[in-house]
């Protein structure tokens, strides 16, 4: 996991923030496809994770939690579980491996916007997405 803290460029008539650059060195991967995700107040996107893709998230508005728990055998941080609060006030993109178990929750009372900026992209056929109830209890983690 990478987490690359960002910080907003203040302009005459608002702010530009930007939530991906490859110079930022963040990882070497291709980009395969970029979607966005809205969430309502207090929803949340259960446990998901993959077995060969990246991804790259980004809040464009709102506020979200994004937990990571690490059931990878062979990582020196096997069984650890680790949060980030972002939003507006505090953006960031993390970088989340294949392999680790992720859930995204607004924890904002309006509507949160994400971005994903995945390195390989969706496939419909044969999709690269495996899932867990938000309550499992196989992830030491509430969301």
């Amino acid at each position: 996991m990478v987490a690359h803290q960002i910080t907003n460029v203040l302009t005459r008539n608002g702010s530009l923030t930007e939530a991906w650059r490859r110079d930022w060195k963040l990882d070497d991967l291709p980009v395969g496809q970029v979607f966005q995700r809205i969430l309502e107040p207090g929803a949340t996107s259960g446990w998901h994770a993959h077995a060969v893709t990246t991804d790259r998230l980004f809040c464009a508005s709102g506020r979200i939690l994004l937990a990571l728990y690490d059931a990878r055998i062979d990582s020196s941080t096997h069984g650890k579980a680790i949060d980030f609060r972002l939003g507006m006030e505090r953006p960031a993109v993390i970088v989340v491996p294949p392999g680790l178990w992720h859930g995204v929750k607004n924890i904002g009372s309006s509507p949160a916007l994400f971005l994903n900026v995945v390195d390989v992209a969706y496939d419909y056929d044969d999709p690269d997405h495996y899932r867990l109830p938000v309550d499992t209890p196989l992830i030491p983690y509430q969301l």
